[in-house]
């Protein structure tokens, strides 16, 4: 049960913060792009800059909540940070969300200065992408190994050495892909050319639609050969639990494969037609993917046996050891 409600929570978590990262992004392109009159870009770049503040509070509430979970392996990862790491974190949240509230509370003007909309969005975006996805992936890697980085102290210095790492790069790629796909979703989910009509809002250009179902289809696709480094990149006991050598790490994984390249047939087809359902079933998919691959991390992290260290190696062991150097 503590793993099943682990596993919701990081998937909670992973889809708030992709919409958090990039939405922004999208709201700025659609408060400066032009439009025809009547067109209900506004209340789309609204929307989804809205929905992006939601996001970044409940994902870094949710993020917390899953550190203070009774979890001994990752308090003692998170115990090998200093404290300022922290305080800094929560300065680059709150600094990322002043952005996205300045647009979001000046939005009718910034369609005027364009310039300042994107900039504010960017430096949001780069902000939660620089620095978020890759100190998580160490920690998560020094939950499930704490031999994983050899310094006892992650000083910034020793945390930016860890960030160079193959496994660290791949996860960091995958999560910056995850977020471009999974805005655009995010902003048209309460929308599409239908549903503006049915409601009694303005219609959205049906290019607006399929642009973003375009950026979404585009960043699902650049997942496969990241999907295939971080494959290769990942821990081999991690790998062959996922090839077979966990039952429900391979379930996990081969439906994650299955549902994703579902993803991918809704999304080419969004992009070719303006469709409320693909909409909705494309957002439907990308919760399904993240809570199963979600689950894939988790489940074959676990499935990795603990290495031991050289003073709690067994007493056989240690008598051989014993009897070589006397020998």
């Amino acid at each position: 049960m503590h793993e099943l409600a682990a596993t919701v929570l990081l998937a909670v978590h992973l889809l708030a913060m992709n919409i958090a990262s990039a939405g922004p992004l999208a709201g700025a392109w659609l408060l400066t792009r032009r439009r025809a009159q009547g067109d209900g870009s506004d209340d789309l770049a609204r929307h989804i800059v809205r929905f992006s503040l939601a996001a970044l509070i409940v994902g870094s509430l949710v993020g917390g909540g899953l550190m203070v979970l009774p979890n001994p392996s990752m308090r003692a990862a998170l115990a090998r940070f200093p404290v300022d790491a922290f305080w800094f974190a929560g300065i680059e949240l709150l600094f990322s969300a002043v952005c996205i509230a300045a647009i979001l509370g000046r939005g009718r003007q910034m369609r005027h200065r364009g310039y300042v909309a994107i900039g504010l969005a960017i430096l949001s975006s780069t902000n939660l992408l620089y620095h978020f996805p890759p100190l998580m992936a160490v920690i998560g890697e020094l939950t499930a190994d704490p031999h994983w980085a050899a310094d006892e102290r992650i000083d910034r210095a020793a945390l930016l050495k860890l960030w160079a790492r193959p496994e660290i790069l791949a996860l960091w790629a995958h999560f910056v892909l995850a977020s471009l796909a999974v805005a655009p979703i995010a902003a048209l989910r309460p929308w599409s050319g239908i549903a503006l009509t049915s409601e009694g809002r303005a219609p959205l250009d049906q290019r607006v639609v399929r642009r973003l179902a375009t950026c979404s289809l585009v960043a699902t696709l650049l997942q496969i050969p990241v999907g295939l480094w971080l494959l290769v990149s990942t821990e081999a006991a991690a790998r062959a639990s996922m090839m077979g050598g966990s039952l429900m790490a391979s379930l996990c994984f081969a439906g994650g494969v299955l549902a994703a390249l579902w993803l991918l047939q809704t999304l080419a087809a969004l992009a070719l037609a303006d469709d409320a359902a693909l909409v909705r079933r494309a957002a439907v998919l990308l919760v399904v993917v993240t809570v199963l691959m979600s689950a894939t991390l988790r489940t074959s992290r676990t499935a990795i046996p603990p290495q031991p260290r050289h003073s709690e190696r067994s007493p056989v062991i240690l008598s051989a050891a014993k009897n070589l150097d006397l020998r």
